[in-house]
């Protein structure tokens, strides 16, 4: 976000905007927890954009963490972003992937 927007700017985009931007350039969103497929104003965003998400199952660790569970099933995650089109979240944790039923208020 930081690098897109820049540091201060970066913290008034919208979940909704960001998501939506990042799906429309064909990007992979990786996200620190899953609140995306919780959050309803988030989880209809990914469904309208049809963006791709790989969240990570646990938030609370650490940055060097994140990176080591998401490089762990580089090869997984890109393979699905490349096969199976969205919307979808996946929960990335250090054993599996699992795919996420996003909350997009209809139930």
């Amino acid at each position: 976000m930081d690098e897109r927007y820049g540091v201060t700017a970066s913290q008034s985009v919208s979940d909704e905007d960001w998501i939506a931007e990042a799906a429309s350039r064909g990007e992979v969103l990786l996200c620190k927890d899953l609140a995306i497929a919780r959050n309803q104003l988030e989880a209809e965003a990914v469904f309208r954009a049809d963006a791709r998400v790989f969240a990570l199952a646990n938030a609370n660790i650490t940055g060097i963490a994140a990176a080591e569970c998401f490089l762990a099933h580089e090869v997984t995650i890109w393979s699905m972003a490349r096969r199976v089109p969205g919307p979808y979240v996946v929960s990335v944790s250090t054993g599996r992937l699992r795919r996420c039923r996003l909350n997009l208020g209809r139930d």
